[in-house]
């Protein structure tokens, strides 16, 4: 069985970096595309037991930034956000809430 993966951008700053979202059996992965791995684009990996929350995230209205599309946001345990806007936002909350780890 293939980790489920979806198309999407990051949003970093007031910019967006296209590429993929993955989650694996540990962590969720963000791999930029190629174009972007040669120019801003970084890759983030953040262990499963480390996110504090997922949920959606309105969006801020700014072109550059994934315009009034609702993101997907990652709280982790520092308290800082990751968004990221993708198609099927439905389907990736759902996986990434099921993996996350049972908090005691």
């Amino acid at each position: 069985m293939t980790d489920p993966s979806w198309q999407c951008n990051r949003a970093i700053g007031r910019g967006m970096i296209p590429g993929r979202l993955e989650l694996t059996r540990t962590h969720v992965v963000f791999e930029p595309g190629r174009l972007a791995k040669r120019t801003a684009g970084l890759r983030f990996s953040v262990r499963l037991e480390h996110i504090a929350a997922v949920g959606v995230a309105p969006g801020t209205g700014g072109w550059r930034s994934g315009g009034k599309r609702d993101r997907l946001c990652l709280t982790l345990g520092d308290g800082s956000e990751q968004f990221f806007v993708l198609a099927d936002i439905e389907a990736a909350l759902q996986a990434i809430r099921i993996a996350l780890p049972a908090r005691g």
